[in-house]
């Protein structure tokens, strides 16, 4: 069975690293007596166009996992059997980044005459501490063939759940959420709803969507969808791929049994006040447009499910 995981730093080395060396640390015994022999493989994309961020990268993997690299290759590209650093030479967002992340995976285990089995799409910041984690969702998707995307429960420092999974989007809400009218009761409950506030996080559940912070998909079933939109530069396209997972009739599940740290920053955040300040800000607003666009004929996406 072969694992891939896409790494895609912006700016964050030390906490790829870190996140790197627990991702080699997690455990598969739950397969040891298995015929399932676990191949891991792993590719870190590197999107900061950044000398400081790229030096700390390149050092610190070379030093803390020398066994799985090799020097002076071409490119920027250090890559051996399992282990792949793809610099990039210019900032090109987060869908293509992913996508590129996937086809460096896919390269790795061409070399092997092999193919991925499951995709796991992983933030630099997300730490997995508990060792069980890839073993855990794997076996689960392994017993729910039914099952395309699967997400775990993601945590902040202080206690509180992440804001991990989501209603399909709403023009409406997406829109009123940023403004003082978020205050309002129906508009409030409509944004609840939206943020699944009330969502029983102890519980395995089909959910709409999930973002892309923490997923495992099937890799036949990226394949099929056709990996992110790269017509998204930074946003909306994990709402996609989930949708279009329905549509092929494979559930969206948010999964308790496993819990994963996130470090709590959200990066879309802010007000319609700062859309002339933020470009972050602008550009997930630009993606949620074309997303409602292409979308607008979908009719009930309920339907899907």
């Amino acid at each position: 069975m072969n694992i891939g995981v896409v790494i895609l730093d912006f700016l964050k080395a030390e906490k790829v690293v870190k996140n790197v060396e627990s991702i080699f640390q997690q455990n598969f015994d739950m397969f040891k007596n298995s015929d399932k022999k676990i191949n891991l493989f792993v590719s870190v994309v590197d999107n900061s166009c950044n000398a400081k961020n790229a030096e700390i990268l390149e050092s610190k993997l070379k030093k803390d996992i020398k066994q799985n690299l090799k020097q002076n290759l071409k490119h920027d590209i250090i890559s051996n059997n399992n282990f792949i650093l793809d610099i990039t030479n210019k900032n090109i967002g987060y869908t293509k980044g992913n996508n590129r992340g996937v086809k460096n995976l896919e390269k790795l285990v061409k070399n092997q005459n092999q193919n991925l089995d499951y995709l796991f799409i992983i933030n630099p910041d997300i730490e997995t501490s508990n060792k069980n984690v890839f073993q855990k969702m794997i076996n689960y998707l392994e017993k729910n063939e039914e099952v395309g995307i699967i997400g775990p429960r993601q945590v902040h420092k202080n206690g509180e759940y992440a804001m991990s999974v989501r209603k399909f989007p709403n023009l409406f809400v997406q829109i009123f959420r940023r403004l003082w009218l978020r205050s309002l009761p129906f508009i409030k409950q409509a944004v609840e709803k939206d943020e699944m506030q009330k969502m029983d996080k102890a519980k395995t559940q089909d959910v709409d969507w999930l973002q892309s912070s923490f997923i495992c998909i099937r890799k036949d079933l990226w394949d099929n969808i056709g990996g992110f939109n790269e017509r998204y530069f930074l946003f909306m396209a994990d709402a996609e791929i989930c949708l279009e997972s329905w549509k092929r009739k494979q559930k969206v599940q948010f999964f308790s049994d496993v819990e994963v740290l996130a470090d709590g920053i959200r990066c879309s955040g802010g007000g319609l006040s700062q859309f002339f300040k933020t470009w972050v800000l602008r550009q997930h607003l630009k993606d949620a447009w074309k997303y409602f666009v292409k979308h607008l004929f979908d009719g009930d996406v309920r339907k899907y499910k």
